[in-house]
């Protein structure tokens, strides 16, 4: 049969190893990658949450704006009307100022028990009636002068809580020659004084003065002698209008209240802009932990492919390593066969000593290199049987147990280091190394690993041209 070939070497576990950390680091890599778009898509919700939030916000402070914008055009515009009611008002004060100077007049000049007519003379017996006392009084009041814009109370009387009692004019809330009657007033009440009341309304009082028996008509008409004027009528109770500080604070609390409303849509569109935040990042978190799962999982199935690789490594490693073991067996056998042999004689292995054998022996190359497995070599170091030491140091021979050439191949490698010696273990320059078959197989004794027989020992020619051994590369 001719040279069997040894089977080609499987991955070493170093190898599976680092075949194992590659796709690890290549799965972390996957990873990194799948983490680095998950935060990167977390980052794009998060910025478009802080947008919309941002645009809720810019709207509702441009609908805040609008509306201070329309309150403060509606505040401008009641201002402009009070200014034009204030200047009509002032108008009409003025305008009454003059008639009653012009009434004042008539009085002084005029005798007395006279009835004056401002308007038609002095006579009796005008087309026109006289005004009631009432309206009477209330003229005279009108004569004299008040501050302004404060009402004018003519005819007054103080109650005994302290109010007073009598006729108004020149009030924006009673019509002129009205019956009243005042909220309690602070201090006394004296004739040209001007009262206040505790909820802060000012009142003119006119001169008692002006009851004396001189008596006249705004309106026309004329009489003889001094008229009593009738009790007044039950008056009206004054109402306590606001005053200025009622105003200021009915504004401040207007205004508060608008701010109060602000402040309450701001607080709202915040709220809004986090729940917007946590809703994002609540996606956010549960894509990456969908993420992570997905990672676990694919990390648990390399894990268990490399396992897997594992498990078969060590299998085909025990395999070879029992098929190395029943080779040494074998090789033990052969060795203790050649040992007991006679020289010169024929060794069948298999078939014991004789001559004449049905199988031809095999090449002196294929014997020799079978006599160089027979020797015990470190475990993954080739072995050179037939050799010899050339000039420049190399080893030519025939290999065994490379995973780089078939056994029984002639081969040179490249100069060693050192001196070459049978049995010996030699390492060339690039850190190959070599076990050398001892030199003494090549006694005359001869035998054959597959039967046959023969009579003396034959001489093994030279070798064929050897194949220069590659230098591989070195444990380091």
């Amino acid at each position: 049969p001719a040279p069997a070939k040894s089977a080609p070497a499987g991955p070493s576990p170093a190898a599976l190893a680092a075949q194992a950390r590659k796709e690890q680091q290549a799965k972390l890599a996957e990873e990194r990658k799948a983490t680095a778009e998950a935060r990167k898509a977390e980052a794009e919700a998060k910025r478009k949450a802080a947008a919309e939030a941002a645009a809720a916000k810019k709207e509702e402070q441009k609908r805040l704006a609008e509306e201070k914008r329309a309150a403060a055009a509606a505040a401008a515009e009641a201002k402009r009307a009070a200014a034009a009611e204030a200047a009509a008002k002032k108008k009409e004060e003025a305008d009454t100022k003059r008639a009653a100077a012009q009434a004042q007049k008539s009085v002084q000049k005029a005798a007395p028990g006279a009835t004056i007519n401002l308007f038609g003379g002095f006579g009796g017996g005008g087309s026109k009636p006289a005004p009631a006392p009432a309206q009477v009084e209330a003229a005279k009041a009108a004569a004299m002068t008040a501050p302004r814009g404060v009402p004018t109370i003519s005819s007054w009387k103080q109650n005994r809580d302290g109010s007073i009692s009598g006729f108004i004019s020149g009030s924006p809330s009673f019509d002129d020659g009205e019956a009243v009657t005042t909220s309690p007033i602070k201090g006394e009440a004296s004739d040209g004084a001007v009262v206040q009341t505790g909820s802060g309304s000012k009142y003119f009082l006119a001169p008692q003065s002006l009851k004396k028996s001189t008596t006249f008509s705004l309106f026309g008409g004329g009489g003889g002698g001094a008229k009593i004027a009738p009790p007044p009528a039950p008056a009206k109770a004054v109402p306590a209008g606001p005053s200025p500080a009622a105003l200021a604070a009915q504004a401040r609390k207007e205004q508060q209240a608008k701010l109060a409303e602000e402040r309450k849509a701001a607080a709202e569109a915040r709220k809004a802009e986090a729940e917007a935040k946590r809703k994002a990042a609540a996606e956010a978190a549960a894509a990456k932990k969908e993420e992570q799962k997905r990672l676990a999982e694919e990390k648990r199935a390399a894990a268990a492919a490399a396992a897997e690789a594992k498990r078969a490594a060590a299998a085909e490693a025990a395999a070879k390593k029992k098929e190395e073991a029943d080779t040494k067996r074998a090789a033990a056998q052969a060795q203790k066969s050649v040992q007991k042999a006679a020289p010169g004689a024929t060794i069948n292995l298999f078939g014991g000593f004789g001559g004449g054998g049905s199988k031809p022996a095999p090449a002196p190359a294929q014997v020799e290199a079978a006599k160089a497995a027979a020797m015990t070599a470190p475990r993954g170091v080739p072995t050179i049987s037939s050799w010899k030491q050339n000039r420049d140091g190399s080893i030519s021979g025939f290999i065994s147990g490379s995973p780089s050439f078939d056994d029984g191949e002639a081969v040179t490698t490249s100069p060693i280091k050192g001196e070459a010696s049978d049995g010996a273990v030699v390492q060339t320059g690039s850190g190959s190394k070599y076990f050398l078959a001892p030199q003494s197989l090549k006694k005359s004794t001869t035998f054959s690993l597959f039967g046959g027989g023969g009579g003396g020992a034959k001489i093994a020619p030279p070798p064929a041209p050897a194949k220069a051994v590659p230098a591989g590369p070195s444990p380091a």
